[in-house]
């Protein structure tokens, strides 16, 4: 029985994939991203809450990565999200969009023996959302939106260089109006791009 249970944990420990990318090592990427479903909730000061969809969009984005261990990569990064077009039921011509600057945490994982993927990694993002308010029609002006924390976390692959990510973010503000509107911006973004390595 316990040669059996050796044999089982030995075959586990060869088919989990391996620490990657050496301690002290340094990268950056630049990508390119899709939203898929941007959407704005609207939380009012009594908790009623409405939900408005926009329109899909593009993303542009940047990081570096310094590996503090063998398979930790600690850094910053920025992304911007171009605006969109809000649903009909927000506001005519209605626009919405962020800037983010955040610092990022990226555990990575090499596979063994893999013909189709070399790496994939894991991405935790927090920093500081920058909303495009200047975009967002409303009865009020929209200078008294303010802007606030934003995070974002997903997974990702790397082939030669070439990655490909999937992305969960959230931006929050808050909007002066009416005795204080909380507002959450989320998007589920692809992004492709390429990684430098220096």
């Amino acid at each position: 029985m316990k040669k059996s249970l050796l044999t089982l944990l030995l075959a586990v420990a060869m088919a989990v994939p391996a620490f990657a990318v050496n301690k002290d090592s340094m990268e950056a990427d630049v990508k390119l991203g899709y939203i898929i479903e941007p959407l704005l909730m609207e939380t009012e000061s009594d908790g009623y809450k409405c939900a408005y969809n926009a329109e899909p969009t593009f993303s542009l984005g940047a990081d570096f990565y310094y590996y503090v261990a063998n398979n930790l990569g600690l850094g910053v990064g920025v992304n911007h999200i171009f605006t969109s077009n809000m649903d009909d039921s927000w506001g005519d011509k209605s626009k919405v969009g962020a800037t983010n600057i955040y610092l990022s945490v990226k555990p990575v994982f090499e596979l063994q023996e893999n013909k189709f993927i070399d790496r994939i990694y894991f991405l935790g993002q927090l920093g500081y959302g920058i909303m495009n308010s200047d975009k967002i029609s409303y009865d009020k002006p929209s200078e008294k939106l303010d802007n606030g924390m934003y995070w974002g976390v997903g997974a990702g692959v790397e082939k030669c260089n070439i990655i490909v990510e999937l992305m969960y973010s959230v931006n929050y503000s808050y909007f002066d109006y009416w005795g204080g509107e909380i507002w959450t911006y989320r998007n589920i973004a692809i992004n492709v791009g390429y990684k430098f390595n220096i």
